[in-house]
């Protein structure tokens, strides 16, 4: 059983991402065939979104454009989590003295997902773009978030990705998910070479806090020749950076005790049993 998404609501959110995309004003026969959609459907949802506020259409040129609604969405957002946290200079810090591709992750359901990040502008890496998801399963930053859960958590995330049909590699075994959580448990940190392309590498640590409950997790991208021969360095870095981030900004919201108990997933559990 796969979970689709509501269609509609799809749809609208990638017509938004398409303009993120291209960043200029797109005709109806530039939108549809983009997204793959029927030209009839499009053009209906194409005009709900222009009644609602959410895209301009210009006559003349034919041409929709999202409205600054769209951006007001979410401008309270960044400022709300980021301001006063000290998340940006934490990632400006291993930014500054990495060179490389510096993310924080949050969780989202099943997934993780990107939500600030800093990009290098050498040509050594193949960065996500912010909001992006990933199946944790299959994350570097993933296995990192997970190595602070309860077995149990880490056993529901395993069942309901197959449940769902959503584990990339369905042969992983649950064994083989926790061997490798022991191993992160042990180290701290999270390395995973060659993932989830050839030639691309990333290194996770959990930060130990979380926004709205939600858990954390700091990490580091790029080429697997240029990581690899300073995975230890970088660990180092990180391990430091972090210890000094909690120094610097002690007011951040600690995870809970990994003992306690959990429902984040009771909701999967009744409609997968």
């Amino acid at each position: 059983m796969k979970r689709r998404p509501v269609k509609s609501a799809s749809r609208t959110f990638e017509v938004l991402e398409l303009f993120r995309d291209r960043r200029k004003p797109l005709r109806l026969n530039e939108i549809y065939p983009a997204l793959g959609y029927p030209q009839s459907s499009t053009t209906n949802l194409l005009k709900c979104m222009v009644i609602d506020g959410y895209l301009n259409y210009n006559r003349t040129s034919r041409t929709y454009l999202p409205t600054l609604q769209v951006a007001s969405l979410g401008s309270w957002l960044y400022g709300h989590i980021a301001s006063g946290n000290g998340y940006t200079w934490l990632i400006d810090e291993l930014f500054r003295l990495s060179d490389e591709t510096v993310v924080l992750v949050t969780q989202n359901d099943l997934f993780i997902q990107y939500m600030m990040m800093r990009v290098p502008d050498h040509p050594h890496k193949r960065p996500p773009s912010p909001g992006d998801m990933r199946l944790m399963l299959d994350a570097t930053s993933g296995m990192a978030l997970m190595s602070q859960m309860r077995d149990r958590e880490i056993d529901k995330i395993y069942r309901y990705s197959n449940y769902y049909e959503l584990n990339t590699d369905p042969r992983m075994t649950f064994d083989e998910v926790m061997q490798r959580i022991r191993w992160i448990r042990h180290t701290g940190y999270c390395y995973w070479p060659e993932h989830p392309v050839p030639g691309i590498a990333s290194m996770a640590m959990p930060l130990g806090q979380s926004v709205h409950g939600i858990p954390l997790v700091i990490g580091i991208g790029g080429t697997t020749e240029r990581l690899s021969p300073r995975r230890a360095e970088l660990v180092d870095l990180m391990r430091s950076k972090i210890a000094e981030y909690h120094e610097r900004f002690p007011q951040g919201e600690a995870l809970p005790d990994g003992d306690a108990d959990t429902n984040e997933f009771e909701g999967y559990l009744a409609a997968a049993e």
